[in-house]
């Protein structure tokens, strides 16, 4: 049985706040976000977690968790914790914070804080800040120690090395992947000046290869007409997930990393 390529998600590396404040108790340990295993990929969809792993100066018991949201997140939902009360603050229909409330995190004690989020779709290391609050005592974690998530493309495990040029008037596509994708659908977007004017199902053999060609200029589906100029780049997918790229009159295609047949 062929190993397929890998559709779940990867595990992510998190950069964390480096060490709690002065004053503060259990100054080893700190507010963290965490994944699970998950990965944080540009507009995808997933839950982080705020992990608290301890109460306030002196041992006081967290009654109140503030997060604070980073541009570029969307539909941001803070996860239903028995005996806290969630909420979100918006300005217009942005969330800028999620907080829970009312509940009893003991010194002695963690907690997770899911929060369910679209991820920007540019990626970068993106910081959230968390206020535990004590009564009137509070623990903030910015600056230095501020709890931050990689936001980054999944890496294929088997990339697809991609090669265009023109050929009779028209673009022609060769593509050379492992066996491992063998009988598999990838698709082809062709982009002129950053925007896709056409894409292409294409069917990988039995080597994981395909040749195909596409005219140079034409009408979509849709009606729409297209013209591919010199310079235009084709991206392949699959499921996906980008697999290999190429530029029209460039010397050659690219792919994520080495494969073999």
């Amino acid at each position: 049985m062929k190993r397929k390529f890998v559709r779940g998600a990867l595990s992510v590396a998190l950069a964390m706040g480096a060490v709690l404040g002065i004053g503060v108790g259990n100054a080893s340990a700190h507010a963290s976000l965490q994944l699970y295993g998950e990965k944080a990929t540009p507009g995808g969809y997933g839950v982080l977690f705020v992990r608290v792993p301890h109460g306030c100066t002196g041992g006081l018991t967290t009654d109140r968790v503030v997060v604070s949201i980073p541009t570029g997140f969307a539909s941001v939902r803070p996860q239903l914790i028995p005996g806290w009360t969630a909420s979100r603050t918006l300005t217009g229909t942005t969330v800028t914070e999620v907080q829970w409330s009312g509940g009893a995190l003991k010194d002695s004690e963690f907690a997770d804080f899911g929060i369910s989020v679209r991820y920007p779709t540019t990626a970068g290391t993106y910081g959230m800040k968390v206020v535990q609050y004590c009564g009137s005592t509070t623990t903030t974690w910015d600056g230095a120690n501020l709890p931050n998530v990689v936001v980054a493309p999944v890496q294929p495990d088997y990339p697809v090395t991609v090669a265009v040029a023109e050929h009779g008037g028209a673009m022609k596509v060769v593509l050379d992947a492992s066996t491992i994708h063998a009988g598999d659908q990838v698709t082809a977007h062709i982009k002129v000046d950053g925007k896709t004017v056409r894409k292409m199902v294409i069917t990988l053999d039995d080597r994981g290869d395909a040749v195909t060609e596409l005219a140079m200029k034409g009408v979509t589906p849709k009606g729409v007409r297209y013209r591919i100029l010199e310079g235009a780049v084709v991206d392949v997918t699959l499921d996906k997930v980008l697999v290999g790229s190429a530029t029209l009159g460039a010397a050659t295609g690219t792919a994520t990393s080495g494969h073999g047949h």
